[in-house]
C-alpha cells in the first residue's frame, strides 16, 4: 500500500509539473502569435513579450532555479535578436550588479565578525530583556545593522538565525504569539530600516539606477532627507503593529540568557574594530565622495582581504550566494530590453488618457497598486525590472514625478499577503515557528498599513521636501 501511495504521489507530481511546463511554454507561444505586428508593435516587441512572460511564469511556478531561468532569458534575448547584446548585457557594466556582489560578500563577512550578535544583544539588554524589550531591541539594532550591512537579503538571513536562536534558547512554544512576535520583529529589523538609507537596500539601488539613466537619480543625502524621518516612523509602526497583533502568551525570563551572551562576547576584538572602521569609511564615502555606491561596496570588500586589514578569509566567500548576482543581472536585462523595443512608450500612450488628470497623488497610488499585483505574479526584483522603466516612461509622458512613481511602485511590490510572494519572507517562514494563519495575518495588515502610510504620510512629506519634483 505504501509503494502504491508513493507511486500515485509521484505520478501526481509529474502531472502537475507537466501542466506547469505546458503553461510556461504555451502562454508565451500564444502571446507571440496572438499579438499582431503593427506600426506600434514591432517584431522585437513581440519577441520581448514572449521571452519575458516565459521567464515570469517559470519564476512564479519555480520550474527551475531563478538564476538558471535568468541566464536562459538573457541568452534567448541575444540569440533571438530582441535587442543588441550590449544592451542585454548592459547590467554588468553598471554598478547595481557589483553592488549586489559587494553587499552579499560584506554580509558574509559581517556574519563571521561577531558584530551582529554584539549589536543585537546590546539593544536587547538595554530594552529590558522582556518580550517587548526583546522585540524592540531587535528592531533598534536593525537600524544600525542597515548601515553596516548594505544588503537586505543578507540581513534577513542574519536576523532569522539570531531570532530562531533566541526562540530555542528561551524554550518558547511553537506557534505561540510570543515566538511569532520575536520572529516578525527580526524580519522587521531586516527589511524596514532598508528604507531609511539609500545604501541599505539593493532594491532602492536598482530603482535609482533606472532613474540615473533618465538623469533623475537620487543622491544618498537627498534620499536621507526625504525618507529617513517618515520611514523611521514606519519602522516604529511595524513593531507596534507586531506587538499589538501578537501579545505575549508565554512567560519568559531572558535577562540571564542575554547578559550571559554579552559576557561571552567579551570586549571588542581587533577584527571587529577593523571591520567597523572599513564600514565607517564606506559610509562616509557613500555620503560625500560622489562615487557610485556599487563601486564603493566592491572596493570595501577588497579592502577586507588586504594585508594588515585581514578581517575576511577565503571561507567567508563560500557563504556568498553568487547565483543571486546572476539573477539580479538577468532581471535587470528585462528593463533594458523593454526600453530598447519601446514597451514603455507603447504602454504610456495607452494609459495616458486614463492617467493624465490624476496628478502625482493618483499616479503614486496607481503605481503602488501595480506593485502589489506584480508581486503576486513574480519576484519583487523581476517586478522592478519589468515595470519601473515602464512607470518612468509613463511619468515622463504625463510630466509627473519620476522619483515618486518609481519608489511608490517599489513600496507596493515589497508588500505581500502570502509567504510565497517574496523569497525573503519564505526564509522566515521556513523556520516553522508560526503557522500560515499568523503569516497571512501579519503580511496583510502590513500591506493595508503601507497604503494608508503612503497616502497619509509619505506623499505629503515627499511634497514638502521636493522629492516629487519633475
Amino acid at each position: 500500500m505504501g509503494k502504491q501511495e508513493t507511486a500515485a504521489a509521484s505520478l501526481g507530481g509529474n502531472t502537475k509539473l507537466l501542466i506547469q511546463w505546458l503553461i510556461a511554454i504555451g502562454v508565451p507561444v500564444l502571446i507571440y502569435f496572438g499579438i499582431p505586428q503593427t506600426a506600434a508593435v514591432s517584431l522585437e516587441m513581440r519577441k520581448f513579450f514572449t521571452i519575458t512572460i516565459w521567464a515570469i511564469l517559470t519564476w512564479a511556478m519555480n520550474l527551475m532555479p531563478g538564476y538558471v531561468a535568468g541566464l536562459l532569458l538573457t541568452m534567448l534575448g541575444i540569440l533571438w535578436n530582441v535587442a543588441p547584446s550590449s544592451v542585454i548585457l548592459g547590467p554588468w557594466t553598471g554598478s547595481v550588479v557589483w553592488m549586489s556582489l559587494g553587499g552579499l560578500t560584506l554580509s558574509a563577512i559581517f556574519e563571521s565578525s561577531g558584530l551582529m550578535e554584539r549589536i543585537a544583544y546590546f539593544f536587547i539588554v538595554k530594552s529590558g530583556c522582556s518580550y517587548k524589550g526583546i522585540c524592540i531591541g531587535i528592531v533598534l539594532s536593525g537600524i544600525i545593522v542597515a548601515l553596516m550591512v548594505p544588503n537586505m537579503t543578507g540581513r534577513v538571513a542574519l536576523y532569522c538565525v539570531l531570532c530562531y536562536g533566541i526562540y530555542n534558547a528561551l524554550k518558547i512554544q511553537k506557534n505561540s504569539n510570543t515566538g511569532a512576535g520575536i520572529m516578525f520583529a527580526g524580519f522587521t529589523a531586516a527589511i524596514a530600516p532598508a528604507w531609511l538609507f539609500l545604501s541599505a537596500s539593493e532594491n532602492l539601488q536598482l530603482v535609482n539606477s533606472y532613474l540615473q539613466e533618465q538623469g533623475s537619480s537620487v543622491t544618498w543625502m537627498e534620499y536621507f532627507i526625504s525618507n529617513f524621518p517618515v520611514m523611521l516612523i514606519w519602522t516604529i509602526v511595524l513593531i507596534a503593529m507586531t506587538l499589538f497583533m501578537f501579545k505575549q502568551d508565554i512567560e519568559i525570563d531572558g535577562k540571564e540568557y542575554f547578559v550571559q551572551k554579552q559576557k561571552e562576547l567579551g570586549p571588542l576584538k581587533p577584527k571587529e574594530i577593523k571591520f567597523m572602521g572599513v564600514l565607517v569609511v564606506l559610509l562616509i564615502a557613500i555620503m560625500f565622495s560622489g562615487i557610485d555606491a556599487g563601486w564603493l561596496f566592491t572596493l570595501a570588500t577588497i579592502v577586507c582581504f588586504l594585508p594588515g586589514i585581514n578581517v575576511a578569509e577565503e571561507k567567508d566567500l563560500k557563504k556568498v550566494n553568487f547565483t543571486m548576482v546572476f539573477f539580479v543581472a538577468a532581471t535587470m536585462s528585462i528593463g533594458n530590453m523593454s526600453n530598447a523595443v519601446g514597451v514603455a512608450d507603447l504602454v504610456g500612450s495607452l494609459l495616458k488618457p486614463f492617467l493624465e488628470n490624476v496628478g502625482n497623488f493618483g499616479l503614486l497610488i496607481f503605481a503602488w497598486l501595480a506593485g502589489v499585483i506584480a508581486d503576486k505574479l513574480m519576484t519583487p526584483l523581476a517586478g522592478q525590472a519589468a515595470f519601473v522603466p515602464l512607470f518612468i516612461g509613463i511619468a515622463q509622458n504625463l510630466g509627473l514625478s519620476l522619483k515618486g512613481v518609481s519608489f511608490s511602485f517599489l513600496w507596493g511590490v515589497e508588500q505581500l499577503c502570502f509567504p510565497y510572494e517574496w523569497a525573503l519572507f519564505l526564509i522566515l517562514f521556513s523556520y516553522d515557528v508560526f503557522d500560515m494563519k499568523k503569516a497571512i495575518k501579519w503580511c496583510t495588515a502590513r500591506t493595508i498599513l503601507s497604503l494608508i502610510f503612503l497616502m497619509a504620510l509619505i506623499y505629503p512629506y515627499w511634497s514638502i521636501t521636493g522629492f516629487l519634483s519633475v
